[in-house]
C-alpha cells in the first residue's frame, strides 16, 4: 500500500506509541491457538474467569477445528467483524472414500479454484442457501493413499467441509474432513498463535514481559485495511458519530474503493475507529466539500 497525503502541513506519527498495560486490557486483541475439542465460544471461556470482562473470537471454528483463532477483548470487542470477513488459510486432510489416481485429484482441486458455489451446510448459523465465494489458490501438499492434505487461500465464509464434500462428489468416490487446521486469518499467522496455557501463566503474572507478547494493540488487527489519516479536530465529532468530511483528512491508502470499509487513524497513528468510504482514493485525496467517511465503529474515548 503507497500513502498519499492530502496535507502536508501536520505531521503525523510514523509508529503507534507504546501503549500501558491497563489500555491493552480495555482495547486489544489475543490469538488464540484454538485446541482441538471445544467450539470457539468455550475455547474462549476461560478469559472470563482470569477477569476479562468481554471476550469476543472473530470466525467461529467448529470442535474438528484447530489454530488461529482472534479474541477481541473489551472495548476491542467493537472491531471483531473486521477479521471475521477476512481472508483465511487453512489446512485441511480429505479423507477419500475410494482409491483415486492422482493426476484425477489434482484436476478435481484445480477445478474447484477461483470462484465456486457452495450450499450452505444445513448445521450452519446463517440462512441455508447457494452462495459464491471464491478459493484464492488451492493446492495439494500430500497425497497417502486415500489421505489428500490440501493448503486452501479462500474468502471468509468459505465452508471447507462442503468443499471437501463437493470434491469428492466431483470425483464419485465421495470424500469427507477428517482435520482442519486454520493458519491465517487476516494478518495473522500461526506464529503469532498462543496456547490456552500460555496465555493463562501471561495473565496470571501480571509479569508485563509477557503480557506483551499475548496482548496485542487493535492497529495490529487492522494491518492489511484500507486506511485513512485524520486531523484530530475531527476526533470529537466522530465520537459523537459524526462522518469524516473530506477537509477533515490528511493521508490515505491509495487502495481505497467506494464503500470499502477503512480504518481511521489520528495523527499519533492510533486507531480511532472504522468507516466507510464514500469515494475511491483519488476521490478522498482531491475533492473539498462532503462526506468522505461514513462513521461505522467509534473507538474513540474523548472525555
Amino acid at each position: 500500500m503507497k500513502i498519499l497525503v492530502r496535507d502536508k502541513s501536520i505531521k503525523i506519527l510514523k509508529r503507534t506509541p507504546k501503549k500501558d498495560i491497563k489500555e491493552l486490557r480495555e482495547h486489544s486483541l489475543i490469538i488464540l491457538n484454538k485446541p482441538k475439542g471445544p467450539y470457539s465460544r468455550k475455547a474462549t471461556r476461560f478469559l472470563l474467569d482470569l477477569g476479562i470482562k468481554k471476550a469476543g473470537h472473530a470466525g467461529t471454528l467448529d470442535p474438528i477445528t484447530t489454530g488461529v483463532l482472534p479474541v477481541f477483548l473489551n472495548r476491542g470487542n467493537k472491531i471483531s467483524g473486521i477479521l471475521t470477513i477476512s481472508k483465511k488459510i487453512y489446512r485441511a486432510n480429505m479423507h477419500l472414500h475410494k482409491e483415486v489416481p492422482n493426476k484425477k485429484i489434482q484436476k478435481a482441486v484445480k477445478k474447484f479454484t477461483g470462484k465456486i458455489e457452495q450450499l450452505v451446510p444445513k448445521k450452519s448459523a446463517v440462512k441455508r442457501q447457494v452462495r459464491t465465494r471464491e478459493i484464492y489458490k488451492s493446492k495439494i501438499e500430500k497425497i497417502d493413499g486415500r489421505d489428500v492434505t490440501l493448503y486452501v487461500e479462500c474468502e471468509a465464509g468459505t465452508y471447507i467441509r462442503k468443499l471437501i464434500h463437493d470434491i469428492g462428489e466431483d470425483l464419485s468416490v465421495g470424500a469427507n474432513m477428517d482435520q482442519l487446521e486454520r493458519i491465517k486469518s487476516g494478518p495473522f499467522f500461526l506464529k503469532h498463535a498462543h496456547s490456552t496455557k500460555v496465555i493463562n501463566e501471561a495473565i496470571k503474572s501480571k509479569d508485563e514481559t509477557k503480557l506483551r507478547k499475548v496482548l496485542l494493540p487493535l492497529e495490529r488487527a487492522v494491518e492489511e485495511m484500507p486506511k485513512v489519516w485524520v486531523d484530530d479536530g475531527v476526533l470529537k465529532p466522530f465520537s459523537y458519530g459524526s462522518p469524516i468530511y473530506y477537509n477533515g483528512i490528511l493521508q490515505l491508502t491509495n487502495n481505497i474503493e467506494f464503500k470499502d470499509k477503512v480504518a481511521l487513524f489520528n495523527t499519533k497513528n492510533e486507531l480511532i475507529g472504522v468507516g466507510i468510504a464514500r469515494g475511491n482514493s483519488k476521490e478522498l485525496l482531491t475533492e473539498t466539500e462532503g462526506t468522505a467517511i461514513r462513521n461505522d465503529i467509534n473507538l474513540t474515548k474523548i472525555e
